[in-house]
């Protein structure tokens, strides 16, 4: 009997044994398991709904995701989402230097207290979907390149890099975004200047121009409004003042607040900017702060903090800062047109629909883009100290009155040669069926015709004898597609204009007919030789240009050889 008893009690003994090392033996391949790992946060950055941090105990800063980070904690504000996103990139992707499991702690004789984790001195809790996520970090490593890490519900202890450390530990201020506005001065419509109880100013803007709705209505300028938008659309907050998470703090800014900075309604300069979109974005600016910043209400008056003082210097100008002082206060896009009177020669110019210009008199004619671009603006530019009565009149589509300016207000080069296109002719030639060339030595005229049939030149019966030179016409096609002056001598020239030039008498005669019927003969002269090649001009009535000797040398090549 006593027997039986001590084989039963060895039978349990074994049992409870054999348990107990199933039990470590499970521990132990759950450590195995658990203790792997790449990084402290295993969940994607853009499924992360909720950061919350905590320095020794205490909840610090709460930011939530719905479409956008936004600061809840330890007060309501807009963040600096690239902050965010780098603290979880941070936890993501920072490398593991070590790790130790509770198995090897105990091993050890060591205790999480032992690493500072006990009471860390900082906690980041993550949600992701239904996942959160818990990570500590306690002291550093003897060598101080590293720190000690935990996550809640993984048995073990990390070492990581201390930049991780310093890249988390991001104070709720550091959140806060410093950009005032997340558009630009081309999204406001329209806008209000409102000093304290006084001066009201209204603005509204129309395409590219804008213009002054109260006191009085007018033209506006467009130049300074556009800096005073873009400077304060792009502007930047340089301290936070309120709120700052202190324990005594107002929930909303009350009037005592406000007055303090300057803020008052009966003091503040406030810019109320009207978007595509319908909303309103304000600011108000308050009294000196120092260092040449001011303080301002922002963020929908949820926040008062410091900028650049010249922003409200800007805002603080009175109407007649704004009134548009030019002679004629329009933008280049409401202008399709101009007039230009010099030396009794009238240039009208007109803008097409793709955007070019063309001259319709005195001559018909492509125009220079650049040159007219560059005298537009200087139109526009137009001030009250540029008029001269002996100047050159000038006038735009979107004004009755002609003013007359000095010429060098025009430019320092003004002539209204330069904006005649240098482009003389542009003909494909496909279009061309025949092509005759008199003169540049050769004995009477030469001429081809292009048989579309056969898909080729001959010569033409009339002609001078010979065969067709293929290299020849090929020249003369090449330049006439297009055809480009060095530059224009006379906007336009009568026939008694002709012999100062050698056109009376050419040199050299090109003419070209085109396969449509109707196609009116393109005669291009060559006269005399001049500085940069020689005079030529089309037809009798055109401008007349400067042709580049190697423009006249292709013109001049023999079409049909003897």
């Amino acid at each position: 009997m006593k027997n039986m008893r001590i084989i039963v009690w060895l039978i349990v003994g074994i049992a409870a044994l054999a348990g107990a090392n199933v039990l470590l033996s499970f521990n132990d391949s759950q450590e195995t398991a658990i203790v792997p790992r790449s990084s402290l946060l295993s969940v994607p950055d853009d499924s992360v709904s909720l950061v919350e941090i905590s320095r020794n105990g205490v909840v610090d800063s709460v930011l939530t995701h719905t479409g956008s980070w936004r600061l809840v904690e330890p007060f309501a504000g807009s963040v600096d989402e690239p902050v965010v996103k780098k603290l979880l990139d941070v936890l993501a992707y920072a490398p593991l230097d070590d790790s130790l499991s509770d198995q090897e702690l105990l091993k050890l004789g060591r205790t999480r207290a032992d690493f500072g984790l006990e009471n860390p001195r900082l906690c980041v809790r993550v949600r992701a979907g239904d996942t959160e996520t818990s990570i500590s970090f306690g002291s550093a490593t003897p060598s101080a390149s590293g720190v000690y890490a935990a996550i809640e519900g993984v048995h073990a202890v990390f070492v990581v890099p201390s930049n991780t450390l310093a890249a988390v530990d991001v104070p709720a201020s550091r959140f806060r975004s410093r950009t005032l506005f997340t558009s630009g001065e081309e999204s406001v419509v329209s806008f209000d200047v409102k000093r304290g109880a006084g001066e009201f100013m209204r603005f509204r803007r129309d395409g590219d121009a804008w213009t002054m709705v109260q006191p009085a209505e007018g033209p506006a300028s467009a130049t300074k409004i556009k800096k005073l938008l873009s400077d304060v659309m792009s502007a930047s907050a340089v301290d936070f003042v309120w709120p700052v998470g202190g324990s005594n703090e107002v929930d909303e800014a009350s009037g005592a607040l406000l007055a303090g900075y300057g803020l008052g309604a009966d003091s503040a300069v406030t810019l109320t900017m009207k978007g595509m979109d319908g909303t309103d974005r304000r600011i108000s600016f308050g009294s000196d702060a120092g260092e040449g910043r001011v303080y301002a209400l922002v963020h929908n008056g949820s926040a008062i903090v410091t900028v650049d003082g010249a922003l409200k210097d800007m805002a603080s100008l009175d109407n007649s800062a704004f009134a548009d002082t030019r002679l004629f206060p329009y933008e280049s896009s409401q202008i399709s047109g101009m007039s230009i009177v010099d030396g009794g020669v009238a240039c009208m110019l007109a803008k097409n629909e793709d955007g070019s210009w063309r001259m319709d008199s005195p001559v018909s004619a492509a125009a220079s883009l650049s040159a007219v671009e560059s005298l537009l603006s200087a139109v526009l530019a137009l001030r009250g100290g540029d008029m001269d009565e002996g100047g050159v009149e000038v006038s735009v589509s979107a004004d009755e009155r002609k003013v007359r300016v000095s010429r060098a207000s025009l430019g320092p080069q003004f002539r209204l040669e330069d904006f005649r296109s240098l482009e003389i002719l542009k003909i494909d030639p496909a279009s061309i069926r025949r092509l005759s060339v008199t003169g540049a030595g050769t004995n009477g005229t030469k001429s081809v015709v292009y048989d579309r049939d056969r898909r080729a030149w001959n010569v033409e019966a009339s002609s001078v004898p010979g065969k067709v030179s293929e290299n020849g016409i090929a020249r003369v096609l090449g330049v006439l597609n297009p055809l480009e002056a060095g530059r224009v001598v006379k906007l336009k020239v009568s026939a008694e204009d002709l012999g100062g030039y050698g056109l009376d008498k050419p040199r050299l005669t090109v003419a070209i007919d085109l396969e449509r019927e109707d196609a009116i003969r393109k005669n291009v002269l060559v006269g005399d030789a001049t500085d940069g090649g020689w005079f030529a001009t089309v037809g009798a009535s055109d401008a007349v240009f400067v042709l580049p000797e190697s423009a006249v040398y292709d013109l001049s090549a023999d079409i049909v050889e003897e």
